[in-house]
């Protein structure tokens, strides 16, 4: 059995309390990647390997993804805007909104909506009272459109990288 060592990821893993599951088959029938083939068998095992290689690192970013719950045990309330500050946020990440369904809902808006506190026509509503929603890049929005509660502070600014 051999065993594989990752130099570098061991310390992003630990943090996210992440294992790397990686798997080695043995097959009887080498035929599947002959060691020297004629023509193009150089450029196959390249294709191959690309591909593997694709797959690892698909593979350790949504191992890096962490999941935030928002407001943390006091969850999805009034007056939020200090919550984000000290974390570090990664497009993938998921942010869990965890709030009375009946008094509150979760509202994704631009930097407009946001500063004004309305929710436009079309805008993505949540309102399960257990949501999840992934980063994407860049800066995400998120407001409550109760009638008051934006303005009192329910609503979240992030930047993800």
């Amino acid at each position: 059995m051999e065993v594989a060592y990752f130099s570098g990821l061991e310390p992003e893993l630990a943090e996210r309390d992440a294992t790397l599951k990686v798997t080695f088959f043995k097959s009887p029938d080498m035929s599947l990647f002959p060691l020297e083939s004629p023509g193009r068998g150089s450029a196959r095992h390249a294709t191959v390997i690309t591909a593997l290689l694709v797959c690892l690192l698909v593979y350790v970013q949504n191992v890096h993804a962490a999941i935030y719950t928002v407001g943390d045990s006091a969850g999805w309330s009034f007056n939020m805007a200090s919550w984000p500050k000290g974390k570090r946020f990664r497009a993938g990440d998921t942010l869990v909104f965890n709030y009375d369904s009946t008094a509150h809902n979760v509202v994704v808006v631009n930097r407009g909506s946001y500063s004004s506190c309305t929710a436009p026509a079309g805008a993505k509503v949540y309102n399960s009272g257990n949501d999840q929603i992934k980063l994407v890049k860049g800066q995400n929005f998120f407001i409550c459109s109760s009638v008051g509660h934006c303005q009192s502070g329910m609503k979240i600014a992030i930047t993800a990288m």
